[in-house]
């Protein structure tokens, strides 16, 4: 998560030392722009882990947002 980062809320994955090529949205777990493939049982944790925490990640956005301190989730 990014400090004045463009809607819609979402989270950066990095893998592989890749960061900038894998983003999910928070709240309809899409994954926006999807660089190379990541392999499949990595993304469905991914997209799990994001629906277990995403009251936490939304909120967490949100403090983003006003460039307020965030904090780790999960």
């Amino acid at each position: 998560m990014n400090y004045n980062d463009h809607a819609p809320p979402h989270v950066h994955i990095k893998y592989q030392n890749d960061y900038g090529s894998y983003r999910i949205e928070i709240q309809s777990r899409q994954w926006i722009q999807p660089g190379k493939p990541l392999p499949p049982k990595l993304k469905r944790l991914i997209e799990a882990w994001v629906e277990a925490h995403e009251q936490a990640l939304l909120e967490q956005w949100q403090r983003a947002m006003r460039n307020e301190p965030v904090e780790i989730v999960g």
